[in-house]
């Protein structure tokens, strides 16, 4: 969080989603409304429990180095009470066996670390600690049907529906702030719509990938010496990847993935089969000597969606849209906890940089300084899927191709360079713009790099 005193905008303001973009989007504003509600459609677990709403939970997620900054300074000491209960914290670089186009990456110490845990344990961990922080207040089985506004065209609040009992129940709740993190299935667009506002323009690149899941109990005797086995996918040629990952209780998370259509299977058999046409042995083999622990569990869900909020004319003042309901990236590629951090990061500047005596202008401040920021994550996810022959989405533009090919130059210096992996990987990372990969020396480097 900034370091600038916060400015008090109002009473109460209320989130829309009880998934991590919410909850840390309650966070941020919990130092700036003398109360905040997050409201939740979800029953949600009393432990680090799979819930309905989530069912890409079962798949890996990645705490990527900046959403990480972001947990850390809004919850100090989260990140060891998460490896209390079971997660792993380890290196990103040493600990995890990268099967690039190019080759095996370089591996050495660094500082840039990964948090070997599911979803479903740390956002375990971040509502633990919202309990105990009064100013906050966490409702279930409560979905928000519509906006309210009052004669000036502000936000004050939303009509909902309570599920808590036998029978739904309407319900008028009194807001100075609504924020939607109700993810990629946000109504906002349609409540727009219906009070006459335009709706938010969208942009959509899909390179319809899916991937397939599982968790399984590694043998007593593995030897390997990595924590993360990464074997990335490499279109237009090589659609198939995977990664094995260390998560809480040293067990590992098996992720399938396969881009332009050749989605991964959820057959035993299968899996299995999938496993084996991965391009190092190393990757089936560590699998099979494996326990399975769950079912495999498969999605298509994958594009890319962004909906253009910085570019409205015309909206009601009071309401802001974050998480995956203003740009939602191919969860395949790890961001979307990190950019849900950043955005609340991006929420709580937005809120100490306004002053309260006068509250228009905040949403479009917000949204567009949420539009920059997401703008990093955006160009990784989609210049990967603009590899595959198959994505749909607008055209790219005549630089993509030779940006291509320049990346994979870049990336056959990660296998015999230190320095262009780190490069790499704090730009994967999002702790540096994709634009220092193009710096005078790297460039000259990469010219005359081998692939």
């Amino acid at each position: 969080m900034s370091d600038r005193t916060p400015a008090h905008h109002g009473r109460h303001a209320v989130v829309i989603g009880g998934s991590m973009g919410g909850l840390l989007a309650a966070r941020a504003l919990a130092d700036h409304y003398d109360r905040v509600t997050v409201l939740e459609r979800d029953r949600l677990p009393d432990g680090p429990d799979p819930r309905k709403g989530t069912p890409q939970a079962r798949h890996i997620h990645v705490l990527l180095t900046a959403g990480r900054r972001v947990l850390e300074r809004m919850f100090p000491g989260l990140i060891q009470d998460l490896v209390a209960a079971g997660a792993e914290d380890y290196d990103a670089i040493a600990d995890m066996e990268w099967l690039s186009p190019a080759g095996l990456a370089v591996r050495f110490p660094s500082d840039i670390r990964l948090l070997g845990a599911t979803r479903d344990l740390i956002e375990w961990g971040v509502r633990k600690r919202m309990e105990s922080d009064t100013r906050i207040q966490v409702r279930t089985g409560v979905d928000a049907t519509g906006l309210r506004l009052d004669a000036a065209g502000r936000v004050a609040g939303l009509n909902v529906e309570n599920r808590s009992g036998s029978e739904k129940a309407a319900e008028v709740l009194d807001a100075d702030l609504v924020v939607d993190a109700g993810g990629r299935g946000s109504r906002t667009p349609h409540w727009l719509d219906a009070l006459g506002y335009p709706r938010p323009r969208e942009t959509v690149v899909n390179g319809f990938l899916g991937y397939a899941s599982r968790l399984v109990r590694p043998p007593a005797d593995r030897k390997a010496d990595w924590k993360t086995f990464y074997i990335q996918c490499a279109p237009p040629l090589r659609r198939r990847g995977g990664v094995i990952a260390t998560v809480e209780g040293g067990n590992w998370i098996v992720t399938l993935a396969g881009g332009g259509k050749d989605y991964p299977p959820t057959d035993e058999d299968e899996f299995r089969a999938f496993a084996r046409s991965l391009p190092d042995p190393r990757f089936a083999q560590a699998y099979e000597a494996a326990e399975p622990l769950t079912p495999i569990v498969g999605t298509k869900s994958t594009e890319n969606r962004v909906r253009h909020y910085e570019e409205l004319a015309r909206r009601p003042e009071g309401l802001l849209v974050t998480g995956d309901a203003a740009c939602a990236f191919n969860p395949v590629y790890g961001q979307g906890m990190s950019a849900a951090a950043v955005g609340a990061d991006v929420l709580d500047a937005a809120l100490r940089a306004h002053r309260p005596s006068r509250p228009d202008g905040l949403a479009a401040r917000f949204q567009k300084r949420l539009a920059k920021a997401n703008i990093r994550p955006w160009v990784l996810a989609t210049g990967e899927d603009y590899r595959y022959v198959e994505v749909e989405g607008p055209k790219p533009g005549l630089l993509s191709g030779l940006t291509h090919r320049y990346l994979d130059r870049v990336i056959a210096l990660t296998t015999r360079s230190p320095r262009v992996r780190v490069r790499f990987m704090e730009v994967i990372h999002l702790v540096r713009s994709p634009a220092s990969l193009f710096a005078p020396g790297l460039l000259a480097r990469a010219a005359f790099a081998r692939v």
